[in-house]
């Protein structure tokens, strides 16, 4: 995996980009990570009002959360917190967003656009057309990932499973003042971005638009939120399962400010994020 160690770096803190992805020109996206060798990035797309894109296929699958507004795909409107995944090869009759939207979108390639593609073989068994958090379906295992700990003080839902690979995109919705013990190892890695809430941690004080992208095996936690909290989670490169350990520093409330973030990131994380304002 060709992508640097970040744990965590705000969104709020990257600049917008205009035209940083070639398949969706005209939009400005914030890259939170990127894999030099596969083109595969995580982004955050800032469609304008009026945006649209005629027929096309992607040389790369699409996965996408809506953080704000809404779009249409293929005929499919998409509005906040809704979810989907588009295989690669996919024919899409179109693109657009009537009011403008802000899309949390990760691409497992280079994003390529073709244009046509009408009657295009994919794969199928990959497609999650849409699901939207609204439908407060809460199915997830926790135990199928280590996880049962977290049971009485949280919910799960599985939003994706590869059906090859096993690779699992979830959501987690935790109580407020749920405060962890132990400390967490996982063999892929897992990414996430906090769409809600603030997470405290051994390397310090997520809030949200919080972006972390966490090799295999990397100790963490324990975590605990004051506020209750909001979690998009992917594993690459496998199934995600857990192991335990002692922590090696007790859970606090207030944790030392010390994000893991490679030297051009480093600087944006140079102090604690400020909690939003709430008066």
């Amino acid at each position: 995996m060709a992508r640097p160690h970040i744990e965590w770096i705000q969104a709020q803190a990257l600049p917008w980009q205009r035209d940083a992805i070639a398949a969706r020109e005209g939009a400005d996206a914030k890259i939170l990570s990127r894999d030099d060798e596969t083109g595969a990035l995580s982004c955050i797309i800032r469609y304008p009002a009026g945006y649209a894109r005629g027929p096309e296929w992607l040389a790369a699958d699409e996965e996408f959360w809506v953080l704000d507004g809404s779009i249409v795909i293929d005929g499919v409107e998409y509005g906040e917190h809704t979810y989907a995944h588009l295989p690669k090869d996919m024919p899409r009759s179109g693109l657009s967003s009537e009011h403008g939207a802000a899309v949390l979108t990760f691409f497992s390639a280079t994003p390529v656009a073709t244009a046509g593609g009408e009657g295009r073989a994919f794969d199928e068994r990959r497609l999650v057309r849409r699901l939207a958090a609204a439908d407060n379906i809460w199915d997830g295992d926790f135990a199928s990932m280590g996880l049962q700990s977290m049971a009485s003080t949280a919910r799960m839902r599985r939003l994706r499973t590869d059906p090859d690979t096993g690779e699992i995109t979830y959501l987690t919705a935790t109580i407020a003042f749920r405060q962890g013990e132990r400390s967490e190892r996982h063999p892929v890695v897992q990414e996430f971005f906090l769409i809600a809430g603030e997470l405290a941690g051994d390397l310090g004080t997520m809030q949200a638009g919080a972006y972390c992208w966490r090799p295999p095996f990397f100790k963490h936690a324990p975590y605990g939120s004051p506020t209750g909290t909001l979690l998009l989670f992917r594993s690459i490169g496998g199934p995600q399962t857990t192991d335990w350990e002692d922590p090696d520093q007790p859970f606090t409330w207030k944790p030392e400010h010390k994000p893991v973030l490679p030297p051009d990131l480093a600087p944006l994380m140079a102090k604690p994020w400020p909690r939003p304002s709430r008066y």
